[in-house]
């Protein structure tokens, strides 16, 4: 009887394989062949000629066509360019993001658009212990909640087109259909923020602002999150209006000038 396979193993390996193909190559080999790459891997040149297939697909390597020598790609690029903005973006909003939680007493998120979902870089959580927090690092879907949809209001037309007809809903509240979101974004590009009333989490009200940079494009949005009974009608005003300062105190230190 032949053995069952685990799974879980044999998918690590894979992407063990994977970053040892990809950790060959360096500044003074920038440029290698696979028998190059079997060599320094030490991995048969079946193993390595299927798995620099897959990063081909992926955009990790780049196949020159004269010499047919392989090198890191541009998807490198798009992924450390994440992490090089994230860092920047992070370090200059930090100071208002916290002086936001502070004013508000209201949990506190900074996310970017990473290719059809909005991805956290900053959470900093209410002492009070909501539980409504989004950690660092997690993704949620660009329609769903005040934040995702704030991010996507203000992307380029054909970021909403790649959108299927139906959504997954988290809450009975969460948004389904295209047109309903559809009219939602204008919404949100009339009045200049977003909002949600549990959409991700039942009894969760969210505020949610854009940050902008020096070319007048999105760079992130900015939310506050926190139980509903902790949003009166008043301190719905007071929360927003500290909420749109803080988004325009962050843009102004990344370039933007409003223009009136």
């Amino acid at each position: 009887m032949t053995p069952s396979l685990d799974k879980s193993k044999t998918g690590v390996r894979a992407v063990d394989r994977a970053l040892d193909i990809i950790e060959t190559f360096s500044l003074r080999e920038r440029e290698l062949t696979l028998v190059d790459i079997s060599k320094k891997t030490g991995l048969p040149l079946t193993t390595v000629h299927r798995n620099v297939q897959s990063l081909l697909q992926r955009g990790y390597l780049e196949q020159d066509e004269i010499s047919g020598k392989f090198r890191p790609g541009m998807q490198f690029v798009r992924v450390a360019g994440i992490l090089i903005q994230g860092l920047d973006l992070v370090q200059k909003a930090s100071p208002y993001l916290h002086r936001l939680a502070k004013k508000t007493e209201m949990n506190v998120n900074l996310s970017i658009y990473d290719d059809g979902e909005a991805l956290c870089l900053v959470n900093i959580e209410s002492f009070h212990n909501f539980g409504f927090e989004i950690k660092v690092g997690q993704k949620l879907p660009i329609y769903a909640g005040a934040l995702s949809k704030l991010i996507l209001a203000y992307l380029p037309e054909r970021e909403f087109d790649r959108l299927s007809d139906t959504f997954k809903t988290f809450t009975p509240i969460t948004i389904s259909q295209r047109q309903e979101l559809k009219n939602d974004i204008e919404s949100i590009r009339q009045h200049g923020y977003a909002k949600s009333e549990g959409e991700l989490q039942l009894g969760a009200v969210a505020y949610a602002a854009p940050v902008f940079n020096y070319e007048g494009k999105l760079e992130a949005g900015i939310a506050i999150t926190g139980p509903e009974h902790f949003f009166s009608e008043e301190k719905r005003q007071t929360y927003l209006k500290t909420l749109l300062l803080a988004a325009e105190e962050i843009s102004r230190d990344l370039g933007y000038k409003k223009v009136y």
